[in-house]
């Protein structure tokens, strides 16, 4: 795969990848226009050294992307006209390959009038993933260069299409505006675009090759990796200091350096197929015999497919032990961790690093930990109490170190200690509480009271609430205060 790193319409850029060396570049004519009236030609053959292979890329997907653009009909035309006649036509013989202005605003009719004008040999077209998987394959018959776009990667399952694509037909794949490593590890591409190599300026992220895979840090960790992997960075041969100070010529120097790694990589691996010479006229191969099974051998149905059967054993890292008691008794089995083993020093991240890191050797440090008992688990958390102490005076110190400059990932840290050591608390904080129910009636309530929790409670339980007087007394009970009256004779 050649992985084109875009955005050599900026200066700086064009000049930092020619000082690394890199040769393989493309440039997209939207954004130049972005930065040029162009009031005269804009000649490659000057802008460029000889020995760049140079992809140009039409910068449609900027005008595609949104959903009302704010120009008209007419303009994107004048602007599609100037692309081919002024631009593309005039450095025909410098550039490489170049993307079709395929405006999806224009409709589909007027982009393929277009197609009519394009150079076979190095025009790219451009499959909308909104077609389809058959206009894929249509595109892939008729052309031999087609492009496909991370957006179309991302809303179609292409993967398992794509190695049949690169097979069965002479058509050359490109991927446009590449953004996620996984979509160029696994496609079968000829070549790639990418900007991706320009966001540590854009966006602050950390782009580094490490351990055979490419990193990329988001700009809130960009303290934490590039203090992670300041080895790494001076074995490549780069000034971490200056990287760590963010100095932003030495970060993209490390950027391009790793995509570099990565291509390799990805090269080296067999991942990527090489690209097939376009057959005069871009003709179908000539068909071949098929073979096919007799029609008396044909049957309703689908045939079921035929695996081995092999033993089942537990994952890496799982093993279910029994235990044996003096009296020959065998314990249920408990599933428990155990080192897989499968961990060497030539995939590690931290080999570069590692004091204990041989080639072809496997890992020499084991963990070997148990968390079974309530002790147990109190002495683990114990240890990670410890542990993220230490990373908070760690950090306190670098902090120190950088003349007191608040550091938030410190204050960050200490949250988490705190935060940690609350739950630690909670869980090994002992209660004990006891409900009693007894009932008994009359005087023997009393007596119980007493003899449970002593004499003054119970004389308490026999008292009343609240004195009672005598009208209530009366009223409770049925009583009706009333005068005598003699009863005399008439």
């Amino acid at each position: 795969m050649k992985l084109y790193l875009a955005g050599t319409e900026i200066p700086a850029y064009r000049s930092l990848l020619a000082q690394e060396g890199y040769t393989t570049v493309a440039l997209s004519y939207w954004g130049l226009r972005r930065r040029t009236k162009f009031t005269k030609l804009y000649d490659l053959a000057e802008k460029f050294g000889d020995e760049s292979e140079i992809l140009i890329d039409s910068g449609c997907h900027s005008v595609n992307s949104k959903p009302n653009s704010d120009l008209s009909d007419a303009e994107l035309k004048d602007i599609a006209e100037h692309y081919y006649d002024a631009f593309i036509a005039p450095n025909q013989e410098r550039l490489t390959y170049y993307v079709e202005f395929d405006a999806h605003q224009l409709g589909d009719e007027w982009i393929a009038q277009q197609r009519e004008r394009l150079d076979r040999d190095k025009a790219i077209v451009v499959w909308r993933p909104e077609t389809g998987r058959d206009a894929l394959e249509h595109l892939c018959h008729d052309w031999p260069h087609v492009g496909i776009t991370q957006a179309g990667v991302d809303r179609q399952d292409i993967a398992h299409l794509l190695p049949h694509l690169a097979e069965t037909t002479d058509t050359k794949l490109f991927g446009l505006g590449m953004t996620k490593t996984a979509a160029l590890e696994h496609g079968l591409w000829y070549g790639a675009t990418s900007t991706s190599w320009i966001s540590p300026s854009q966006f602050g992220d950390t782009i580094i090759w490490a351990g055979k895979e490419l990193h990329r840090y988001p700009r809130r960790y960009k303290e934490m990796s590039r203090a992670r992997h300041k080895h790494a960075i001076t074995d490549a041969g780069f000034d971490a200091e200056a990287v760590i100070a963010d100095d932003a010529t030495e970060v993209l120097r490390l950027s391009v350096w790793s995509w570099k790694q990565f291509s390799d990589h990805i090269n080296g691996t067999g991942v990527t197929a090489p690209g097939k010479q376009p057959t005069e006229g871009n003709a179908d191969p000539t068909p071949q015999a098929v073979d096919r099974l007799p029609q008396e051998a044909r049957h309703a149905g689908v045939t079921p497919a035929t695996a081995k059967q092999r033993e089942k054993q537990p994952f890496p890292g799982l093993a279910l032990v029994q235990n044996t008691a003096d009296d020959g008794t065998v314990s249920r089995p408990i599933l428990k961790t155990v080192d897989p083993g499968v961990r060497n020093c030539d995939r590690c991240y931290l080999s570069s690093s590692c004091p204990a890191a041989e080639p072809g050797s496997a890992c020499a440090f084991s963990l070997p930990l148990e968390i079974r008992t309530k002790d147990q688990r109190a002495d683990v958390n114990a240890a990670l109490l410890e542990m993220q102490a230490g990373r908070v005076f760690s950090l306190r110190y670098a902090e120190e170190l950088e003349g007191g400059i608040t550091n938030p990932v410190l204050s960050g840290e200490i949250d988490r200690y705190m935060k940690m050591a609350k739950t630690v608390e909670d869980t090994e904080e002992n209660s004990f509480s006891v409900k009693i129910t007894a009932t008994q009636k009359g005087a023997a309530e009393s007596g119980l009271i007493s003899r449970l929790f002593g004499r003054d409670e119970g004389e308490q339980a026999r008292s009343l609430p609240e004195p009672v007087t005598v009208e209530r007394a009366a009223i409770e009970t049925g009583f009706v205060d009333a005068e005598v009256i003699e009863d005399r004779a008439a």
